[in-house]
């Protein structure tokens, strides 16, 4: 059966496409962005004092499958270690959900059609995409699901040294949890796995829409190629976050501002409040996704308006 959905093996698909394009195109290294000038732009751990629990953590991660992530900083496993709970952004990356790959859960509602979504013109591209993998896209499918298979979860860039040279089959959180888990930690998720899944599931159509076309207007000759997992390691969340800028530049102005809002601010809120009564009770670890921490409404500035003190460690 040649349709996308077919076998609800999506990730895999996904890759099958990536690995495809990187070995038909070149790989053309992205001009970085200038770094955002904002408040914890540097770094990857943080301690946080003034809980009634005494000292807890604060630990940038990336999820991304390479062997260099595995190797922990000596301060921070020394964090690690001194925590009796390891509380996560998720436990689940929601793309890996299955309820993200139910036909019945992305199929578009009744009278909603993806060519008229998007486009035919961009409908027309997607299909040429999918046909070189001998797939043709359904016109009852949701934007997201295309823009998943596309790439679309690399946010407008890949790391291609970090797959091809450094590939590790387990991403860094998953590593991570587990580490915790055999250790003895208390491991929870500051989001339910639903929770994480409803902000791309429920993204209004619109939005997901706005997704693809870009995800299919910005393929081309030269695949950008930035090393993600480098600029982490070297605690640049500044370029990140500027990465993650220079992306939302790419779509409509109010499409933007409601992607930064759903899958940043808004969560960054949600997990401080959760955060607070584990660290109250006890030394916390908590390891979220690098571009929920700098910035005015990122969450290390968030603690620290809840009166909490905040110091680098690493």
């Amino acid at each position: 059966m040649r349709y996308i959905l077919a076998s609800l093996h999506l990730p895999a698909a996904a890759t099958a496409v990536l690995l495809l394009l990187a070995a038909c195109t070149p790989h053309q290294p992205y001009p970085l962005p200038e770094p955002s000038a904002l408040p914890f732009g540097q770094g990857r751990l943080w301690q946080v004092g003034g809980a009634a629990g005494g000292l807890s953590y604060l630990f940038a991660i990336v999820r991304a499958g390479d062997k260099r992530l595995t190797v922990l900083p000596e301060t921070v496993q020394s964090a690690f270690d001194a925590s009796d709970v390891a509380a996560f952004d998720t436990l689940r990356d929601p793309f890996t959900a299955e309820s993200f790959y139910d036909v019945e859960r992305i199929k578009l509602p009744e009278g909603k059609s993806l060519r008229n979504l998007i486009g035919a013109r961009s409908f027309g591209t997607l299909t040429w995409h999918m046909k070189r993998s001998e797939l043709r896209p359904k016109d009852n499918i949701k934007p997201l699901a295309f823009w998943l298979y596309m790439g679309g979860a690399n946010w407008g860039f890949f790391d291609y040294r970090s797959y091809f040279d450094h590939r590790y089959d387990t991403s860094f959180d998953t590593w991570l949890a587990s580490e915790a888990r055999r250790s003895g930690k208390k491991v929870l998720g500051l989001l339910s796995d639903q929770e994480s899944f409803a902000l791309y599931d429920e993204m209004p159509l619109e939005q997901q829409a706005d997704l693809l076309k870009l995800r299919l207007q910005r393929y081309s000759e030269s695949t950008p190629e930035v090393p993600k997992v480098q600029i982490y390691l070297d605690g640049d969340l500044a370029t990140l976050d500027a990465l993650w800028r220079e992306y939302l530049s790419w779509l409509p102005p109010a499409t933007a501002q409601a992607l930064d809002q759903r899958l940043i601010l808004g969560p960054n809120r949600i997990m401080v409040e959760r955060m607070l009564p584990l660290m109250e009770e006890g030394p916390t670890f908590v390891a979220v996704g690098a571009g929920h921490l700098p910035g005015e409404e990122g969450i290390l500035r968030l603690l620290e308006q809840q009166g909490f003190t905040v110091t680098r460690l690493h």
